[in-house]
């Protein structure tokens, strides 16, 4: 039964678009509502597979799958450093393992410091002059 082309069609239409937005907008809802659960899972397989520390120091000189050897008094938290749950060394096997997956290579890690606040200072001079509205 094909549709008229007069008031009571157009109505019709109306009706079934409004209808037909709920549904769809709903079906994207219960889509974003099981996010949080696949991220539950998530964390139980990744803490799974990856839920083994890094490489202590256990005076052999030999370090598990590679990575480079932490000694007990820096696992402990004696040495603070800019993570919070993590001593600079592992902030540094972290962040170099994550570019090198990123870039598919070898990634060296030649410096590595904490911003002061005159880098921070010079950073938001450089954002204040790349984000400005200016004609040039």
């Amino acid at each position: 039964m094909p549709i008229q082309d007069n008031l009571h069609g157009a109505l019709l239409i109306s009706v079934i678009d409004f209808v037909l937005s709920f549904v769809i907008i709903g079906g994207i809802g219960l889509i974003l509502a099981m996010f949080p659960l696949l991220n539950r899972f998530g964390k139980q397989n990744e803490e799974k597979h990856l839920g083994k520390p890094l490489a202590v120091a256990d005076g052999s000189g030999s370090a598990a799958a590679g990575l480079p050897a932490v000694s007990p008094a820096t696992e402990a938290g004696a040495v603070p450093g800019i993570h919070p749950g993590l001593n600079d060394q592992q902030l540094v096997v972290l962040l170099s393992a994550a570019a090198s997956e990123m870039l598919g290579g070898p990634v060296r890690v030649e410096k590595f410091r904490p911003l002061t606040a005159k880098d921070l200072n010079w950073a938001a001079q450089g954002r204040s002059v790349l984000q400005s509205h200016r004609l040039k």
